[in-house]
């Protein structure tokens, strides 16, 4: 069975960002492992 299709659909989750976060579980990278890749991509835009 998919991930996917053990979620709620009632929760109004972003297709995108879960098969994201699928990825990044399949390639052993924790949710904040990802969350900390896009804090550090904010933070060297906010700098430019």
């Amino acid at each position: 069975m998919s991930a996917r299709r053990t979620l709620v659909p009632s929760k109004n989750l972003d297709e995108n960002w879960v098969d994201l976060m699928i990825a990044a579980r399949d390639s052993g990278l924790s949710t904040e492992e990802v969350r900390q890749f896009f804090r550090e991509c904010k933070d060297d835009d906010e700098d430019e």
